[in-house]
């Protein structure tokens, strides 16, 4: 088999790095139709995936990825002679969308199909009990620190497996320590028994799996914090009264966002000055081209009048930006017609190549699930073997 991928190697004209290769030795030794390729944003899961299905003289493909994406995969699968079909995965979900079980599968960003409950994880966990074709799921974050999606990934892998029988809350049970939740039947995971106080006890579990195929995260980066302090109005700690909405404050969760808006957004619609002032000093600073994120397309989008404030060129993308449109803004960015380009989780997917362009991020507005805030940060960090992180930055904005 080696003799195989290295004559694959001279018809590609690339060189894989150990972990592809070793996947692809395992891919073939074992004669496996399911894998999961669990790597960091950055390692070749594209180019693995298809070199799967072309080593065994595959010319089909069926993969559900991200429309901004969906280019990229069928420039990859005509290098290989493998004509790609792509559909996004709300496309995915459809009740009216059937699958041929005979045409290989590949959902890329697996952990967009959901939960134990989400449409689009149901309907490939049915179809792929039946399925005759190679299927292979892949995610920088397929655990998504929880243990439900663990379950997703073993369950699909693996239907058969004890762990996964008899269901998520048998699986729960037998694998994690747990404790009563008072408002549900489910109970509230803990950890996972065979990693006690294990940091992330889900992704040691998918790791010791064997169809799933793991390269530990070794990225060095550091993110710094930039607190900005913004006075609020009295009438609003008081009472919870927002003059800008007039409206008194109906739930801690509106208070919490509205709170967020007067500590970041001026009266303008524009940040304010001094957000702002602190902002174009870290862009200023930058040797490159810059990239923001915010966890909400309302910070993006007084992010964006502030920069046309302040003549500044910038792309913004967020999740009702058309797929083509964010095809061309994203290019453009990378081509440096623009100095700035500011979105929202959006950016998570389809903006590889940044980083050989781009060495500074700022968090505007962050996340808070620690997954997604992986994925943003791996937009920009170095890949291939002896990568330098030393010229990477990372920024987030702490209103206060």
């Amino acid at each position: 088999m080696t003799e195989a991928i290295t004559k694959f190697e001279g018809q590609l004209g690339r060189t894989f790095f150990d972990h592809q290769r070793e996947f692809l030795q395992a891919w073939f030794k074992l004669n496996l139709m399911r894998a999961c390729l669990y790597f960091p944003t950055g390692k070749g899961k594209t180019l693995t995936a298809l070199a799967a299905l072309g080593l065994r003289g595959l010319t089909r493909a069926l993969v559900v990825t991200p429309p901004v994406q969906g280019p990229v995969w069928q420039a990859e699968g005509a290098k290989m002679g493998i004509d790609v079909e792509t559909i996004s995965h709300a496309k995915f979900r459809q009740k009216e969308y059937r699958l041929d079980r005979n045409v290989p599968l590949i959902v890329d960003e697996f952990h967009l199909l959901g939960g134990a409950q989400g449409m689009g994880w149901k309907k490939l966990d049915r179809a792929a009990r039946g399925y005759l074709a190679p299927l292979l799921i892949l995610s920088a974050t397929p655990q998504y620190n929880d243990a439900e999606r663990v379950y997703c990934v073993e369950h699909v892998l693996d239907p058969l497996s004890p762990n996964v029988r008899d269901g998520l809350l048998g699986f729960i049970y037998r694998n994690c320590e747990t404790e009563q939740n008072q408002f549900g039947t489910m109970p509230i995971v803990k950890g996972f028994l065979r990693w006690p106080g294990a940091k992330n006890g889900a992704e040691e579990y998918l790791k010791a799996l064997p169809k799933v195929f793991h390269i530990p995260d070794e990225a060095i980066y550091q993110i710094v914090d930039i607190p900005v302090m913004t006075e609020v109005p009295d009438e609003f700690d008081t009472f919870g009264l927002d003059m800008r909405s007039e409206r008194i404050m109906a739930s801690q969760m509106e208070a919490k966002h509205r709170l967020l808006d007067l500590r970041l957004i001026g009266d303008d619609g524009a940040l304010w000055p001094h957000v702002a002032d602190e902002l174009e000093h870290l862009i200023g600073i930058a040797d490159t081209p810059v990239l923001v994120f915010c966890a909400f397309e309302r910070i993006a989008e007084a992010f964006a009048r502030t920069m046309d404030q302040l003549n500044t060129r910038y792309a913004l993308v967020t999740g009702s930006t058309p797929a083509k449109q964010k095809l061309e803004l994203i290019q453009k960015f990378r081509e440096g017609e623009f100095d700035v380009l500011v979105g929202t989780a959006t950016l998570a997917t389809g903006t590889d190549g940044l980083d050989r362009m781009c060495n500074t991020m700022i968090l505007l507005n962050d996340t808070d699930d620690g997954a997604l805030r992986r994925q943003l940060v791996g937009r920009i960090l170095p890949r291939g073997k002896n990568a330098d992180y030393s010229k990477k930055k990372f920024w987030r904005i702490l209103p206060c």
